[in-house]
């Protein structure tokens, strides 16, 4: 079976660290992992670390579709790069998922109004009420296109790739423009409304300080039938406290 991870938490929690572990961990074994980063903050961290794992292939992606120059492009070149590399079984994780939703809506307001999101909400701005919504006014027929766009490529990394994936996301409330919470821990992934449901495992990750000393946390937000549920336990290693005791390389 293919695992299909989210890690979500606040800032500080240990998303993009965990990553880390997981291909450390597949490195023993010499399985490749294909890595999209939306912040561009792994390579330093993980120079800082000692170094790039053998395994890993990293990109950095800021636009939703623009040239790619070596390792760095849009969401769709890299995807377009990763498929053509990927085999079943491999590994692809993309930190920072969330952020995909709101690149594919500037890439959008750019296509279709020749201008940035910024511009075109500063422009929408000035012909608001003070009632109004602080948001670009979105057609059903933009929305479609906003969707396709998105999907198309969400299931080219979740489904076509028939790889193991690791998403990571920031988190928001359940009351902000959503009525259901993802699992039972009443909160959700931040990004597209389904990016919570498309994983079958799903994990909020936390970060506790008391005085100088600081500990991290993991908690079950929904998992697969038989499998260990995490209850707020200490987190050191992912790949070592959860994934050794259910995947195979």
């Amino acid at each position: 079976m293919k695992e299909r991870i989210l890690l979500e938490g606040p800032p500080g929690s240990g998303k993009s660290y965990q990553l880390i572990k997981l291909a450390q961990f597949l490195n023993d074994y010499k399985i490749p992992i294909y890595v999209i980063d939306l912040e561009d903050k792994l390579e330093a961290t993980l120079l800082g670390l000692g170094g790039i794992p053998g395994n890993m292939k990293l990109y950095a992606s800021f636009t939703w579709d623009e040239a790619i120059d070596d390792n760095i492009g849009g969401m769709k070149q890299v995807v377009d790069k990763i498929g053509e590399a990927v085999h079943p079984g491999d590994w692809i994780a993309v930190d920072r998922a969330d952020l995909m939703w709101p690149r594919v809506q500037s890439w959008f307001t750019q296509e279709k109004y020749k201008e940035s999101m910024a511009d075109k909400m500063m422009e929408t701005s000035k012909k608001m009420t003070k009632s109004s919504m602080f948001i670009p006014r979105f057609d059903q027929g933009s929305w479609q296109v906003i969707n396709e766009q998105y999907d198309t490529l969400m299931f080219k990394i979740l489904y076509k790739s028939r790889c193991n994936i690791l998403l990571t996301t920031g988190i928001k409330g359940a009351d902000e423009n959503s009525p259901t919470d993802i699992g039972r821990l009443g909160i959700l992934p931040r990004g597209q409304k389904e990016i919570g449901h498309q994983p079958h495992s799903v994990f909020l990750l936390t970060q506790q300080k008391r005085g100088r000393d600081v500990t991290w946390h993991i908690t079950t937000d929904k998992d697969l039938p038989g499998r260990e549920l995490f209850e707020r336990d200490e987190l050191w290693d992912f790949s070592i406290q959860y994934l050794s005791l259910h995947y195979t390389p």
